[in-house]
């Protein structure tokens, strides 16, 4: 068998297991056997076939995390379409932008008459467009667009190169860009976490769905990978601390892929009891690297657990990753499916660092789990992907034991007095500061030194003067403190949580 498509995975699970259970709904307690999976999504397919979306088409789904988003994708991909996942936590007019640029010929979106409104006027006239929840428009209802699935086109094989899925970076400037997917990127983006994470195949896999759906991992890593090993995946519809304690408890979960903030929130949580957690075998964490004094909080909290940090962008999914992080220095290896190199920053591909220098992370676009390309943006296309290598934007160091540490991104790095200063290394020493509870470092432009790092922080009970203190006490060299810091009461994030540097900038320099 050549290349597996995300069906393919799907219905050969069914045929492993028909009546093993699939998915559990977390508000209706359904549970979905694998079986009734394929039957339900190939009867919405054709539903979706009589109401005119065809294949090849692109069709946008802007939903959270419940069950109905998990049908609607797969059975859009199931009739051979092109699934656009879009962030439900955009703003209407935004979300309305993308489906216009992508020519979408139709969406499922939420029951919500802004974003029902944005969608209608962003594709054609009378094109299909079905809502979920709030079920007053019964013709409109994605739980009504059912069909025979006799008249769905058979399933066959697709192209490799062809586009399965359009995901959305987080936009920090601009709109998003829509990632394509290729049918070929699959089985690697599937397969890394049983090889890095020790994920074995069988009914054992309990998996709860904390990560978005409309996200590289909440799709591949979180619900695909757990229905390719024939495990069970447990909705969690929206992420609610306590609410995430209690299914693993309850449910016996086994596997967690989460991010940072997720395991702190949890921690928190008045019913968080680790001998409720000894069910959890395998916990990998991304998005962002997890605070020292988190994570060595979150080892006893899972006693049991083998812990993964995964780093990766939706473009190349994963390039590298860390095995058992606690306790140890924060070295990565690159990823099983990646081949990488480490550029010097500003030179051509080919102008590679030596081992100990600083330079950007390069990802070889040869891998299969790479995307092919920005949709509708040759520009930025052409800026990452460059000679066969895909540019992560991300500064790292190799080690001479071929390890790499990662350090900053390029566009964050801040140039103080002629020496390089990377926010990461700063932000690190400050949270761990019991009254910090978030903190963003930046450079702001200075007569003297060219850029003065500025700290902008969330905590309770504290000064600038003990922060100051707190970083001199530390192991950050002198040059890189803080120059000055700015307490607010939230940091600006964007709609998937990351934190807008450049609205922290504007901030500052407002005084």
């Amino acid at each position: 068998m050549g290349m597996q498509s995300v069906w393919d995975h799907i219905r050969l699970a069914a045929e492993r297991t028909p009546k093993g259970i699939a998915v559990v709904d977390d508000r209706s307690e359904r549970c979905v056997t694998y079986l009734e999976l394929v039957e339900e999504v190939e009867s919405a397919a054709a539903g979706l076939f009589s109401a005119g979306i065809q294949p090849g088409q692109f069709v946008a789904t802007i939903l959270p995390n419940v069950l109905e988003h998990i049908f609607a994708i797969l059975a859009l991909h199931r009739l051979g379409t092109i699934v656009c996942m879009i962030n439900p936590r955009l703003k209407p007019e935004e979300a309305g932008d993308l489906m216009v640029d992508a020519g979408m010929a139709g969406a499922i979106c939420a029951s919500n008459p802004e974003i029902l409104s944005a969608a209608r006027m962003a594709c054609p006239e009378g094109a299909p467009i079905f809502t979920v929840g709030g079920e007053e428009d019964r013709d409109n209802s994605f739980k009504m667009c059912r069909g025979n699935r006799a008249g769905l086109p058979p399933w066959k094989s697709p192209d490799p190169e062809g586009i399965a899925f359009v995901l959305y970076t987080s936009g920090t400037t601009g709109l998003p860009k829509g990632v394509m997917i290729p049918h070929r990127a699959t089985d690697a983006r599937v397969l890394f976490a049983p090889v890095q994470c020790g994920l074995r195949h069988g009914p054992q896999n309990r998996a709860l769905g904390l990560m978005p759906l409309f996200h590289a991992v909440g799709f591949y890593s979180a619900l695909l990978t757990t229905l390719s090993l024939n495990g069970t995946y447990f909705v969690h519809s929206a992420f609610e601390p306590s609410t995430a304690v209690e299914a693993i408890r309850k449910h016996k979960l086994t596997y967690i892929f989460g991010a940072p903030a997720q395991f702190h929130a949890m921690l928190a949580a008045p019913n968080f009891n680790p001998a409720d957690m000894t069910s959890v075998d395998t916990l990998v964490y991304a998005g962002a690297a997890m605070p020292g004094p988190l994570l060595d909080r979150v080892k006893p909290a899972f006693p049991e657990a083998a812990i993964t940090n995964i780093y990766g962008t939706t473009e190349v999914m994963n390039a590298l990753y860390m095995p058992d992080p606690v306790g140890k220095p924060l070295h990565y290896r690159p990823g099983f499916y990646s081949s990488i190199r480490v550029g010097r920053i500003g030179g051509s591909i080919d102008d590679v660092c030596e081992i100990g220098q600083e330079g950007e992370l390069l990802v070889d676009a040869a891998a299969d789990a790479t995307f092919i390309g920005y949709l509708n943006r040759a520009d930025a296309t052409a800026e990452k992907l460059m000679d066969g290598w895909y540019r992560t934007g991300d500064i790292v160091l190799q080690r001479p034991d071929g390890d790499l540490e990662l350090c900053g991104r390029v566009d964050d790095m801040i140039v103080s007095g002629g020496e390089n200063i990377h926010p990461e290394e700063v932000e690190n020493i400050l949270l761990q500061h019991e009254a910090v509870q978030e903190v963003a470092v930046i450079g702001v432009p200075d007569d003297q030194w060219s850029e003065r790092v500025v700290a902008c922080v969330v905590a309770n009970g504290i000064d600038s003067e003990e922060l100051d203190a707190w970083c001199r006490g530390s192991a950050l060299a002198n040059y890189k403190r803080p120059r000055e810091y700015s307490f607010l009461d939230t940091l600006p994030r964007n709609a998937v949580n990351k934190i807008l540097r450049r609205e922290l900038k504007k901030i500052v320099s407002a005084g």
